[in-house]
């Protein structure tokens, strides 16, 4: 222990303090960048389902209105609809990284001799994000009726993916400052 911490009256209470506190504050910080990198993670999947929806959304209605079918019911996307894409993927992508039951990073190289671990089923986690599922779209659907609803042309469709794909970069792929 560095002796510059340690109170030359009470040098071994101080000390205590200082090597409980460090460690106790470093999990603090550890907890909350964990928790920052969840939250950017989550945002950066509905992000992404969302610019793709944008997208197929205008390829289907230029392929309508190149075809002369009619393209009204693919103008008009409710807010619901969106929810449901975000939250949706969300959980589909929470319920993937779940299911491959591999292990953490630092596990395999403690473990020289350790056999990559093939990936394993958790039927109670698939049961819930079942559940979850059915309850974002019963949500979805029963909230249809009260949230708006927008009419977007294809062309303004393809302008919000072009802006949900080129803001990838700067928002969510930026690198991380030293």
């Amino acid at each position: 222990m560095d002796k510059a911490f340690c109170h030359p009256a009470f040098p071994h209470v101080y000390c205590l303090c200082y090597k409980m506190a460090i460690p106790a504050a470093w999990d603090t910080i550890i907890k909350q960048e964990e928790a920052m990198n969840k939250a950017k993670n989550y945002t950066l999947i509905a992000w992404v389902a969302l610019s793709m929806f944008f997208l197929t959304q205008a390829i289907i209605g230029w392929f309508i209105t190149f075809t002369g079918g009619d393209i009204k019911p693919f103008e008009k996307i409710s807010l619901s609809t969106l929810i449901i894409i975000a939250a949706g993927a969300i959980l589909l992508v929470e319920a993937l990284m779940n299911f491959m039951d591999r292990p953490e990073e630092g596990e395999e190289t403690q473990q020289p001799d350790h056999a990559p671990a093939k990936p394993q089923m958790n039927f109670k986690s698939i049961l819930m994000y079942v559940v979850l599922v059915v309850v974002i779209l019963v949500a979805g659907l029963a909230l249809r009726s009260v949230l708006p609803v927008f009419k977007i042309s294809p062309w303004m469709n393809l302008v919000l993916a072009a802006i949900g794909f080129i803001g990838l970069k700067p928002i969510f792929l930026r690198k991380k400052r030293s």
